[in-house]
């Protein structure tokens, strides 16, 4: 029984590192437009842009997690 167990989770290993490396190294000749800014990419422009705004965020976060 354990070993069942194990090759169902060596499965899903296989299983996710295929679509871990899919979605990072996409096929080569794909002509896919560049990805437009999303708002992660617009959040990170701003907090590298006010390292003060981000001590605070990073400060509440901290509060947060502790509570």
């Amino acid at each position: 029984m354990k070993e069942n167990k194990n090759e169902a989770l060596e499965s899903e290993k296989r299983t996710l590192s295929l679509l871990v490396e899919t979605s990072f190294y996409p096929t080569a000749g794909n002509n896919e437009s560049p990805p437009q800014r999303t708002e992660d990419t617009k959040i990170l422009e701003v907090l590298q842009s006010n390292p003060a705004l981000a001590s605070q965020i990073m400060q509440l976060l901290q509060v947060c997690a502790v509570t």
